[in-house]
């Protein structure tokens, strides 16, 4: 099952194009570099609120006129989503290869596949549940048959190794944080229904029926029982109440450790490693058997476990329940993670067709994107051109007198060995099944086997470096710092208009693209990352460190001023004051390299017609539009501090600008106004 939110994602993709169904072509429209300049101009125009006082509060400012659902990074996902929905929907090419044509093949078949009470289905769930423990909510499930012998944990085993499913035991395939050069197995805590931020306070609060979104929750489960299982509104609310509590008493142990990070996993873990007969001795759960299971195999390495709270509560709280209520939270978990929401209708099949497209062929999936969209010389010889000088204002950066020379050559030798990194697809081989079009049910059952068993036994056991446990396609809006790759990776989709366009100026593509490729760079070098060397010795010397730590202090200072004390949003500010500092340094060294040559054709376009700033305040204001996004003050997780209306997201804006003096400089903002703070702090 996709998260919660997923329908109303569709909702929102609609609203968007302002139709119900999705746009019917990918097709970029033609515009000439005028038409395309006045209309960004436009744009930006329309989110200004020119009555806000700049050296106020430039977040509001810049984005005080912002109407849209989500931010510029929501909206270019959204579009991304449009264009993969429009390839998978394409007649087969003759240059796709046998991969791609699976993709196709799987989404055609998802899309002709029943609705909820579809005959294929409904023989599809009975024999997946009768095979997989019985449901014991459900008449005719053979629950009688199984409850004597029902070994729950083995069950979980099961429909991990055949369907992938992450239920009750969080399996994870990480980098060996004591020897980067394997993967090994990490017990963390699972995927849940209740949101990751009430499950943290579950300890601190009890179970309020009356609480919104439990009670959103609660009646989201109980119409899906109803509807899957035909019972009567009475027993489904008793059902879902059910599944809730059991679930909420888990939340106890949990720390809110997902999403998982292998990467960060490689800094922050101190986790014990046993194996997993130990391990199943000390947590009084046969975790042993749950791992032969998922693999179909024994393993013999060592695990860590990354939740021991969390595997001593999972104890405990299936010791108080009786099995029938353990077998229908996991089978109600399993149904919901096979079949299709509630809202189903286009265009949210096409949509939940695509997520399964991403989980299960991500690869076919990026080979029809980089063949449509990337793999465009002049958009790379931009990018390359871009991290150059971003590389360069790093490496200055750098050069700082507080960082002592031995950790100084440490960094310029890891900067050095800092690449980009662009998704490749070279005719990737298609799996060894047999894809039936009107069949997607078995199609499903079939894929999600190879995918979910045999991959993950292969990346357990696999002798060469191993390649990230999330790797980055090609229509993905995300970038990476890889430590282990010492890489940065970014796909095709960042360069798509209208989110970016060479005809903007230089001073759009550093603002934007440039910081966020700045923040990866310069997460190379915060304090996490240089805590612990990995491949080679990159840690800092004691005296530098010291100083980091001052510094950082600052922002600590900041952050509790401006909100509360919050080590998370600190951190964020550490790192995009960092980003911001550096790729406008960069920019500064590009427009200088322009400027002695008379180059005045160039230049010119720094600026977009129509509106009233330099190229330097053009970047400022480009750099918080990217962030924009309308502000629910309801959502706990959305505001930190009601004092003067301060939220995370105008500290994601007013922080980095306010310790910029040439932001001060550029909007003529007095010392001492809150866009120009006595003390500024800086890292990078």
């Amino acid at each position: 099952m996709l998260p919660f939110s997923f329908g109303i994602l569709a909702v929102i993709i609609c609203q968007t194009f302002g139709q119900d169904t999705l746009p019917t072509s990918f097709q970029r429209i033609f515009q000439t570099e005028d038409s395309v300049r006045k209309t960004k101009s436009n744009e930006m125009k329309s989110f200004l609120n020119l009555s806000a006082d700049p050296c106020t509060d430039f977040y509001e400012y810049a984005c005080g006129n912002w109407k849209a659902i989500g931010n510029h990074f929501t909206q270019l996902e959204q579009r991304t989503d449009v264009d993969l929905v429009h390839l998978l929907e394409d007649t087969p090419h003759r240059n796709d290869s046998s991969l791609a044509r699976q993709a196709k093949e799987f989404y055609k078949s998802c899309l002709m596949a029943g609705g909820q009470q579809d005959h294929q289905q409904q023989q599809f769930l009975s024999e997946f549940i009768q095979q997989n423990g019985g449901f014991p909510a459900v008449p005719g499930s053979h629950w009688e048959v199984h409850h004597h012998s029902y070994d729950w944990i083995r069950v979980l085993g099961k429909l991990r190794h055949l369907f992938g499913m992450d239920i009750l035991i969080g399996l994870r395939l990480g980098y060996n944080y004591e020897n980067v050069q394997e993967n090994s197995i990490y017990l963390s805590e699972p995927n849940t229904l209740i949101p990751r931020e009430l499950c943290r306070n579950a300890k601190k609060q009890r179970l309020d029926l009356s609480n919104p979104l439990y009670e959103a929750l609660e009646k989201r489960v109980g119409a899906e029982l109803k509807h899957w299982l035909a019972l009567g509104n009475e027993e489904s609310a008793r059902l879902a109440t059910e599944i809730i509590t059991f679930e909420h008493e888990l939340c106890g142990g949990m720390q809110g450790l997902e999403p998982w990070d292998a990467e960060l996993t490689l800094y922050e873990g101190n986790y014990t490693r046993k194996t997993l007969a130990e391990l199943s001795r000390i947590y009084g759960l046969d975790l042993e058997a749950y791992v032969t299971s998922s693999f179909d195999k024994n393993i013999y390495k060592p695990v860590y476990m990354a939740a021991p709270d969390y595997y001593r509560q999972l104890q405990r709280t299936v010791a108080a329940h009786n099995l029938s209520q353990v077998a229908n939270y996991i089978m109600y978990r399993a149904v919901a993670a096979l079949t299709f929401p509630l809202e189903d209708r286009p265009p949210l099949r096409q949509l939940e067709c695509l997520e399964r497209i991403k989980q299960l062929l991500p690869t076919g999936l990026g080979e029809l994107y980089t063949r449509q969209f990337g793999n465009d010389e002049e958009t790379k010889q931009q990018l390359l051109e871009l991290y150059k000088y971003l590389h360069d204002s790093l490496k200055q950066s750098i050069s700082v007198d507080w960082i002592e020379e031995g950790s100084r050559r440490v960094a310029l030798r890891k900067l050095s060995n800092l690449h980009l990194w662009l998704p490749e697809y070279e005719r990737p081989q298609a799996y060894k099944i047999h894809l039936d079009r009107s069949q997607y049910w078995k199609n499903l059952h079939k894929l999600l086997g190879l995918v979910e068993g045999q991959q993950q036994l292969n990346r357990l056991y696999d002798e060469s470096l191993p390649n990230p446990n999330d790797p980055l396609e090609s229509y993905e809006t995300r970038l990476r710092y890889r430590p282990v790759q010492q890489r940065l990776d970014i796909g095709w989709a960042w360069f798509q208009s209208p989110h970016y366009d060479a005809r903007y100026g230089h001073a759009m593509r550093y603002a934007t693209l440039g910081v966020a490729l700045a923040q990866q760079m310069t997460l190379a070098f915060d304090d996490l990352h240089w805590s612990k060397g990995l491949l080679e010795r990159d840690s800092w010397d004691g005296l530098t460190a010291w100083r980091y730590h001052n510094r950082t202090d600052c922002f600590y200072r900041q952050v509790k001023e401006y909100l509360q004390h919050n080590t998370t949003a600190t951190k964020q500010l550490i790192g995009d004051s960092a980003a911001l500092n550096v790729a406008f340094r960069a920019y500064l060294t590009w427009l200088g390299f322009q400027e002695p040559n008379n180059d005045f054709t160039r230049l010119i376009k720094e600026t977009l017609p129509g509106l009233n700033y330099t190229n330097t305040a053009l970047f400022f204001v480009a750099y918080s539009q990217q962030y924009c996004q309308l502000e629910d003050k309801e959502t706990p997780s959305a505001i930190y501090s009601l004092r003067h209306n301060h939220s995370w997201t105008r500290l994601k804006v007013n922080g980095p600008l306010s310790n910029l003096p040439e932001f001060s400089t550029e909007f003529h903002c007095a010392i001492g106004t809150p866009m120009n703070p006595a003390d500024k702090c800086s890292t990078y």
